[in-house]
């Protein structure tokens, strides 16, 4: 029994229900395997037992019944139409409780209270539960605030009743008999008032809910002449001019993060050395203030034409790594950070030596950042010794970087805004962490070194899905105050209008591989929602921040009501949004989400549409043979008459057969269905609307395919008088203004209960779940 109650403590979960509907029992040598992994790593034999008896009981104990005698937990969380506060109190309580309340503004407030009144009285204080702990029963209170108050006398500089608003704000509580004594114990804590839910741009909540789209980008897939053979700052402000011109509402990102310094080649976005910081590989050089003074001063000055040879030389280089159709990243990072060197060395002796307006701005960024950025540089500086194009370099350097790139990230949205795009960037949390990671190297991390995310075995991946990322362990994240994920959530809200959360089901739950095969075969881990969804609310509110939840994949359905109440959009993709055996009708798709077209994760659309991915997936072996490949080019066919159903049902095309239609008309009566959908975002890749067919990724591939490489065939300059795809950007806007123009001129009854059934969860064995699809970094 005590090793069953452990396991349930720590969060390692019994069951779950499977793609299928079926429920399956996780053995418990596989928990235990996961315990081992969050108590003890993964050295210990797997046949040894876990921990003694008598450190189990030690172990539940400090989860368990410590904290009921503790008064105030470290960190609790409540909504702002209910302030109350969680307090466990023993029965032989004392009669007058101090509380002090310092709000998140600084403003302090004191009270007694006479604990025996508020404890005969529901109206201040609920009982909901007690536990007996060392021979002493201990009663958990929910104390109203503001009924507490009104029932006591305050103390505070203004005399007058607080106003309590949304915040972390500090409570302390003492024996008021001791108060300001030397024998005073006083327990602090901190309590977060959070708003009911996420930010909401616009309409989103009301019955007419605004339409708007977008382009989904790789941004190191964009091409340009001016870029070093990957796609940059400067690439990314030309693509939201002319997404803007044409009326589109927002840019959706990769993941922006920081990749692996000392090993480009690590190049998925999805696999972070830390998501709170920038790629520094996207800053365009042209755009940093110190290249104008570093390069163009130096040709005026030059008088025995060494600048103009450095300038040739340059040139030349870039030239050479953009010419390539698949992106070099160890080339492209060499030639990067050698003239990021020379552009740091320039911001020294211009702006840090004089203490200029803007070497005092990057003196405050690093204050600002605090131990986060001296963790990561300084790691950064480590894994870069011995490289040449480092030497010399300070821990100030890897500062300067992010510096840098945060500005020119930011004057991208700032330009979006000022163009009247409503939302702006889109930008994309990866899940998880390498191994290797700043994050999970850094001091106090609270992360479970001893395991990685994946997914559990399904008919698609009967091996189960390892992702090779470290995991947060629940239990450092609450003792640690949730900060890291404060911290994260702050980090990834910067300069954007909206922030997808890729595999938003792990606010709940996350499947564990331990990472030494003697322990088992994984288990799913569960974290603590409530706490981690008011976080999520309060910081999205703060950053007037969309939150999308990335939730493809195998959703708990005890996820699905908490994110919709919390107003977190959901991510469709049209590819997996199917009713029985034909595709999902566009008046159906959930009004509250945002649907894409195609993703990173799935086949360009022309690819899929000539089946080009199969036969790809066949000669680098992911189809075992022949038999199985014709059988999956039949159930493709049969996805192209669904789709060609589709859109004949929607009016278009007369009846022709799917082998007479030519891709490009098949592209514009895509759009023109899709886009005039029910969901409040729409996205569109740029790689599908220059009709690409070679794919950015290709799951459950790492030497066979080089994943993460491919750079558009077209330039921007290219694009922005490309006929066809302005044709299919004002398609775009078209569809979308006629969704909303139709909306209203529809029944409001009928509407709102065609968007009540489009926005029931499905259950887990329903047709719309891809089911073994849920991953594919």
């Amino acid at each position: 029994m005590g090793l069953k109650k452990l396991l349930y403590l720590q969060g390692v979960g019994a069951e779950f229900v499977s793609c299928s509907g079926e429920n399956i029992v996780t053995p418990e040598q596989d928990r235990i395997g996961i315990l081992r992994c969050m108590l003890t790593g993964a050295a210990q034999d797997g046949c040894e037992p876990v921990m003694s008896a008598e450190q189990i009981a030690e172990k539940i104990y400090q989860l368990d019944a410590l904290p009921w005698t503790q008064q105030l937990p470290a960190f609790q969380h409540c909504a702002i139409d209910a302030p109350e506060l969680s307090l466990f109190l023993p029965s032989n309580r004392l009669e007058l409780l101090s509380i002090e309340l310092q709000l998140e503004s600084g403003e302090q407030f004191k009270w007694c209270i006479n604990t025996a009144k508020f404890a005969a009285n529901p109206h201040i204080a609920k009982v909901t539960g007690h536990y007996h702990v060392d021979g002493c029963d201990y009663w958990h209170y929910r104390l109203s605030m503001t009924q507490a108050m009104l029932a006591s006398d305050i103390c505070c500089s203004s005399l007058q009743m607080p106003c309590i608003g949304l915040g972390y704000h500090q409570v302390r509580i003492c024996d008021e008999a001791e108060f300001g004594s030397a024998n005073c114990h006083v327990v602090e804590g901190q309590w977060l008032v959070a708003p009911a839910s996420t930010y909401q741009s616009g309409n989103t909540s009301s019955a007419s809910v605004e339409r708007l789209w977008g382009i989904s980008i790789q941004l190191f897939s964009l091409r340009s002449d001016t870029q070093w053979g990957i796609g940059d700052f400067a690439d990314l402000a030309t693509l939201i001019e002319l997404v803007a011109k044409e009326g589109g509402s927002f840019i959706q990102l990769n993941p922006l993060h920081a990749l692996d310094i000392a090993n480009p080649q690590a190049c998925s976005p999805y696999s972070p050395s830390d998501r709170r910081r920038l790629n520094p590989l996207y800053i365009n050089f042209e755009m940093v203030p110190e290249y104008s003074q570093l390069f163009c001063e130096a040709e005026l000055n030059a008088t025995d034409g060494t600048a103009s040879e450095v300038d040739t030389e340059l040139n030349a280089i870039k030239q050479q790594v953009n010419s390539a159709d698949w992106l070099d990243y160890q080339l492209v990072s060499l030639h990067k950070y050698r003239v990021f060197k020379l552009l740091y060395q320039q911001f020294i002796v211009t702006h840090v030596e004089s203490n200029s307006a803007r070497g005092q701005r990057f003196n405050q960024f690093i204050t600002d950042n605090g131990d986060s950025l001296r963790q990561f540089c300084e790691q950064q500086l480590s894994d870069t010794a011995g490289l040449s194009e480092f030497s010399g370099l300070d821990c100030r350097f890897f500062a300067y970087l992010q510096f840098v790139a945060e500005q020119q990230l930011n004057q991208c949205q700032t330009q979006a805004k000022q163009l009247g795009m409503v939302i702006g960037l889109v930008r994309d949390m990866a899940v998880g962490v390498a191994a290797n990671s700043v994050e999970v190297q850094a001091d106090n991390s609270p992360f479970c070194q001893h395991a990685s995310i994946g997914a559990p075995p399904d008919p698609f991946a009967p091996q189960g899905q390892n992702w090779g990322l470290t995991p947060f362990d629940p239990i450092a994240l609450k003792q640690n105050g949730y900060q890291h994920f404060i911290q994260l959530l702050r980090s990834n809200m910067q300069s954007c209008g909206a922030l997808r959360i890729d595999h938003v089901m792990s606010l709940l739950r996350l499947w564990w591989w331990p990472r030494s095969e003697d322990l088992g075969n994984g288990a799913y881990v569960y974290y603590p929602l409530d706490a981690l969804l008011a976080i999520l609310c309060i910081e999205s509110q703060r950053a007037q921040c969309l939150i999308i939840g990335e939730d493809l994949g195998l959703i708990p359905p005890e996820i699905v009501s908490k994110l919709s109440a919390a107003g977190v959009l959901s991510n469709d993709l049209f590819y997996f949004s199917k009713v029985g055996d034909g595709f999902t009708l566009p008046a159906n798709y959930p009004a509250h989400s945002l649907m894409m077209l195609a993703n990173h994760d799935v086949p360009p659309l022309l690819a899929w549409w000539q089946a080009d991915d199969l036969q790809l997936r066949r000669s680098i072996g992911l189809i075992d043979n022949d038999e199985q490949l014709q059988s999956l080019m039949s159930q493709r066919e049969c996805d192209k008459q669904q789709l060609l159903k589709l859109l004949q049902e929607q009016g278009q095309f007369d009846g022709r057969d799917v082998h007479c239609i030519h891709y490009p008309e098949l592209l514009k009566a895509w759009l023109a269905v899709t886009a005039a959908g029910n969901a409040h975002l729409f996205s569109v890749q740029l790689c599908d609307l220059v009709s690409e067919n070679q794919a950015v990724n290709i799951p459950g591939t790492w030497l066979q395919y080089p994943n993460w490489c491919r750079r558009l065939a077209v330039s921007l300059a290219e694009l922005a008088v490309d006929k066809q795809v302005l044709e299919l950007l004002q398609q775009l806007q078209t569809s979308r203004q006629q969704a909303v123009v139709t909306e209203r001129k529809t029944d409001p009854d009928a509407t709102t209960l065609a968007n009540n059934m489009a926005s029931t969860p499905a259950s887990e064995n329903s047709p719309l779940q891809p089911n073994g699809l849920n991953r594919y970094d």
